[in-house]
């Protein structure tokens, strides 16, 4: 008898055990639910290239602003639109899919900062929020060659409209003067409003000069002077006499409105 009691109290035991575990899993399950969370392409990496799509992956939808980017605590740029890129994303109208801008890191000292992807949602009712933060070092960027560092200023002498499939498509390039800064950080396109401060990442060889997407470092009045993903348009160069000459290598610029300003005669005016 005494041991059919026992038994009897340790299945009661097991029982008893087994709806608590059943009773925990069901408490974390529903926690699990209630949990915002949030990642990024930079997940696990140390050391940046001078450009990288960053891409946030929030668990659900997200409020106004959408996905936010932090640079050293600082916001960079906001992204409410799916696939959430640093850099604006948008339908690709000639190809179809989406492409993703950029982050662009020359504009950052060399050293080791801190990739922040941050957003707020609605979850069972509550506000919350979540962020990821990655710290990565950002190395030197190269120097472009000697003869093309300073500044260089030409005129546009007519305006040039937008090209119809692009994400700028509502922007005139207006008659004026422009000016070109090459550094080893960005290259620097201004001119009449409202192209006044585009930061343009490039890539220099010896005899030609890669124009990319923008680079963004938070300034509320930059812009793109084509989508800020691109296309890349690579020109010839050369310097004679404080003179820059500019000339598409190979196929023309496929934005016809940079191609404009870019093309031609520059003097050096610093």
């Amino acid at each position: 008898m005494l041991i059919r009691t026992r038994l009897l109290a340790a299945l009661a035991f097991g029982c008893a055990g087994s709806a608590l575990l059943l009773g925990a899993s069901s408490a974390n399950a529903e926690q699990g639910i209630k949990t915002f969370t949030i990642r990024s392409s930079l997940d696990g990496k140390t050391v940046l290239p001078r450009r990288i799509h960053w891409i946030a992956y929030p668990s659900g939808a997200v409020l106004f602003p959408g996905v936010e980017f932090l640079i050293d605590d600082r916001m960079v740029f906001a992204n409410r639109l799916p696939p959430f890129a640093f850099g604006d994303d948008a339908r690709d109208e000639e190809r179809g899919g989406v492409n993703t801008g950029y982050l662009v890191t020359s504009w950052l000292s060399p050293g080791t900062h801190r990739f922040t992807v941050r957003a707020k949602a609605i979850v069972a009712g509550h506000r919350t929020s979540a962020e990821k933060t990655v710290t990565a070092r950002v190395p030197t960027p190269a120097s472009p060659p000697a003869q093309l560092v300073g500044t260089w200023q030409r005129q546009l002498d007519t305006p040039v409209p937008p090209d119809p499939n692009r994400l700028y498509r509502s922007v005139t390039a207006q008659p004026g003067t422009y000016r070109i800064v090459i550094d080893r950080r960005y290259l620097r396109v201004s001119g009449p409003a409202p192209r006044k401060h585009l930061k343009v990442d490039f890539v220099a060889g010896p005899r030609t000069l890669t124009i990319r997407g923008a680079v963004w470092t938070g300034d509320p009045d930059e812009g793109a002077g084509c989508d800020p993903w691109g296309p890349d348009a690579t020109y010839s160069w050369s310097v004679k006499e404080g003179r820059l000459t500019l000339e598409p290598a190979g196929e023309p610029d496929a934005c016809k409105q940079r191609g404009a300003i870019m093309t031609g005669e520059w003097t050096r005016v610093g």
